[in-house]
Parts: C-alpha cells; structure tokens; sequence
C-alpha cells in the first residue's frame, strides 16, 4: 500500500513559524528603536562642543541642534523621533564608540600586557599556554587550561564567568613574575 504524500503545506505549522518569526522580528526592532532613542537622548544632552567633534553632517547637526531648543514635552518627542528619523542610515555602534572616544579619552590606551595575553591565549590555544607559562613560570598551566576551556563556551553567563577568572589569573601570573 503506497503512503500518500503531502503537497499542500500545513496552514497551522506555516502559520506558528510566521507568528514566532514576526514576534522576533517586532522585539528586535522595538530593541533597535530603544536604543536609538537613548542615544538621541543623550546626543541632545551632551555639549554643543562635542556634538561639534561628532562630525554627524550638516543637516543631522541641525536637527539635533533645533531638538535641543524644544521645550514642550509633546514637541520634544516629536523632535526626537526627527532626529531619531535622520540618524537611520548611520551606524549606531560606531556613533557610541565616537561619542564614549571624545568623552572618556585617556580610554584609547593600548593594549596593556594582561589584554595582549588574554586575546592571544583565546585564540592561540595550547602553544599559547606553553608560551605563557614559559615567561611566567609561577603560572598555574591547568588552571589556565581549565579557564581557556570554559571561556570559550557557548554558555553566555559562563563564558562571561569564565573570561573575568582567566583575567584574574592573568593579572596574578603577571604581578608575580
């Protein structure tokens, strides 16, 4: 006896594939438009000088500079949702990293030994951990095994966890050798 085959999809299985889709696809979006207002927040907030040094383009920085002069709650919002409109085609990591740069300066350090061994030992590996312990012999090789293993999991939390621990071990390795 032959099975029959399908050929019309299932409207209930398509229709739950669709819901979950549009429901992630709504979060992300609303997530992308919290952040862009929070940064129109403080674009409007921080000193006219270093809205200045953005360099956001002329007709950016004169919305945002029209924004700043609004005092109405309704109109305040209205405002920002033009700037918010006119910033759309920017990148918004870039325009933080800009901002967090011209606010906090003394930030753009180079990379200091502990970050230069951490990144080198995550991608590096075992022949990474012999170099270290070469240099540093009072570090502790299957600690640091253990740590690397675990901050490269796919476990978020963990991974978080397991990264500040290597640091820290790192920063002890390197302040007793």
């Amino acid at each position: 006896m032959r099975k029959l085959i399908e050929t019309q999809p299932n409207p209930e299985a398509e229709e739950q594939d669709d819901l979950a889709s549009r429901t992630d696809a709504r979060g992300a979006r609303k997530r992308s438009e919290a952040a862009w207002a929070d940064f129109v927040k403080t674009l409007i907030t921080i000193s006219e000088r270093q809205l200045l040094r953005l360099e956001l383009g002329e007709e950016l920085l004169q919305v945002v500079q029209d924004a700043r002069k609004v005092t109405s709650p309704n109109a305040k919002s209205r405002a920002l949702r033009l700037v918010r409109k006119e910033m759309r085609e920017l990148d918004l990591d870039e325009l933080r990293q800009r901002l967090e740069d011209l606010s906090h300066p003394s930030a753009r350090r180079a990379p200091s030994a502990l970050d230069t061994w951490r990144e080198r030992l995550l991608v590096g590996g075992e022949s990474a951990i012999d170099a270290f312990v070469l240099e540093h012999p009072s570090a502790d090789r299957q600690r640091l095994r253990s740590l690397l293993r675990n901050a490269k999991k796919t476990d978020a939390p963990a991974q978080k966890k397991s990264a500040l621990a290597l640091t820290q071990a790192l920063r002890e390795a390197l302040s007793e050798g």
